[in-house]
């Protein structure tokens, strides 16, 4: 059994192949650490298992190596951020620094960032506004992945959505991180990797009807039936038309034609200490953790707060290293070859 991975090694190894790929090594550094973040809470369908596709982007240009992240539109309380198809990470630290700053003076503010790619775990970029002592709010509308409700063909985005809360001292932000499908693409790449059964309501295979079978699984399903789907249509609307960069219509229009791969994203900061007293805020975020703490179990498992699982994992893992899976393994292996990168393992 491979031994687990230091994470401060999987970041350089992620750097050197991001940089390998044509990445300025700073640029590389901050999606490292985005894809590290999310392998450190186990969450390996938005980790370094990424770093094949965006070598490919970047070789394809799909993915700018050198973009030029600028405003152009820019309001006392909101920005557009126009991305040049910048990784995504880059583009999300650009919106997240954008209205954390403009949120100290306005008590709040949204960045509309346009034309990335990959933004990646949401999760990861609302946490920067709570360690910032702001409530953050973030999502994302891409091509077409997941049916629309009624439908047997992909139709809308998956829509991440994370919502992002400080706690007091000592404690790691409430973190809440989904997406509108029912499962990630990157979790039903995994399950066709381990050959593992998927349940029905994941699905669609390539004719639309629901599949138990990983491989044949094509198509994910909205989470919620009609709300996913709702959920993630309006989310186009909020990132992409109202950045004037439309993703679906025009990729549908193209009737199954290859289409860029591109994203658009909605982020919000609040300032908490602007509109509430800063101690009574915290003492009442407690008095709320106290609460769901205390609530008797219906299984054998503790009563959680959304984040408080991938904490844990995080704490761990950075104490014993990254597991990762043997696929994930394999994919890095092979494209560390590629590039003459030894593996960390």
């Amino acid at each position: 059994m491979a031994l687990p991975v230091p994470d401060h090694a999987l970041h350089r190894f992620a750097v050197a192949l991001l940089a390998s790929a044509g990445m300025p090594a700073d640029d590389a550094a901050c999606v490292a650490d985005l894809l590290v973040w999310a392998d450190l809470r186990g969450v390996h369908s938005h980790g370094v298992s990424r770093l094949p596709q965006y070598a490919g982007w970047l070789a394809s240009g799909e993915m700018n190596a050198a973009p030029s992240i600028r405003t152009v539109v820019d309001l006392p309380a909101l920005q557009v951020i126009e991305g040049d198809r910048c990784a995504g990470a880059l583009g999300m630290r650009h919106a997240v620094d954008a209205v954390v700053d403009r949120a100290r003076g306005a008590g709040s503010s949204v960045a509309l960032l346009r034309a990335t790619t990959h933004t990646g775990a949401v999760g990861f970029h609302t946490e920067r506004i709570a360690r910032a002592g702001m409530l953050g709010v973030a999502a994302a509308a891409s091509v077409p992945l997941m049916a629309y409700h009624g439908a047997g063909r992909a139709a809308l985005g998956t829509a991440p959505l994370s919502i992002a809360a400080p706690r007091g001292a000592g404690h790691a932000p409430v973190v809440f991180d989904m997406a509108s499908a029912v499962v990630a693409m990157g979790k039903l790449r995994q399950a066709r990797v381990k050959g593992e059964p998927i349940p029905a309501d994941w699905a669609l295979d390539a004719n639309g009807h629901p599949t138990t079978d990983p491989a044949l699984a094509k198509v994910p399903l909205p989470v919620g039936g009609a709300k996913g789907s709702g959920l993630a249509l309006m989310f186009e609307v909020v990132a992409s038309l109202l950045t004037a960069n439309p993703i679906l219509a025009p990729a549908l229009a193209a009737g199954g034609a290859k289409y860029p791969h591109v994203q658009n994203a909605f982020v919000m900061a609040l300032d908490i200490d602007r509109i509430v007293d800063p101690a009574v805020y915290r003492s009442e975020i407690e008095a709320l953790a106290a609460a769901i703490h205390t609530l008797p179990p219906s299984g054998v498992s503790a009563v959680l707060l959304p984040g408080e699982r991938g904490e844990a994992r995080r704490a761990e893992q950075a104490r014993t290293g990254i597991a990762l899976p043997a696929g994930v393994r394999r994919d890095l292996a092979t494209l560390a070859g590629t590039h003459r990168i030894p593996v960390p393992w």
